[in-house]
């Protein structure tokens, strides 16, 4: 299986390419606090940077160079990101941390930091 397709509509973050695309090299989706989450709401996306040249310098080292140059020369032929995630009680979770989803959602439009992110596609194990 391939890596899952990321849409991402977190503009406010340093991550954030037009299209609704991320840049990041790797994303990482977790659980809000500690509890297994029973919806979207409760997972985030870890990776969020909030947009200013101080942490955009900071988080230069998760860059995917390649897919954005590759978007800003061909775009949607960007490299996809790929997901770790420990939201273990999600339908997607998949042994290693990996998410099995075709393609995920990250929403949060206006956030200031990482908690105000969701991983939309999050299905609870066993209400699919």
């Amino acid at each position: 299986m391939g890596k899952p397709d990321v849409v991402c509509e977190v503009s406010t973050c340093n991550h954030w390419l037009p299209g609704k695309l991320c840049g990041a090299a790797n994303i990482d989706i977790l659980n809000e606090q500690g509890d297994m989450p029973h919806s979207s709401e409760k997972t985030k996306c870890k990776t969020f940077s909030k947009r200013g040249l101080g942490t955009m310098i900071s988080s230069l080292d998760n860059v995917n160079w390649t897919g954005v140059i590759t978007e800003a020369v061909l775009p949607g032929k960007q490299s996809v990101p790929t997901i770790t995630c420990t939201v273990q009680n999600c339908n997607f979770w998949g042994s290693g941390n990996i998410c099995n989803a075709t393609g995920i959602y990250v929403t949060g439009s206006g956030a200031n930091n990482a908690q105000e992110t969701d991983c939309h596609t999050f299905v609870q194990r066993g209400n699919r």
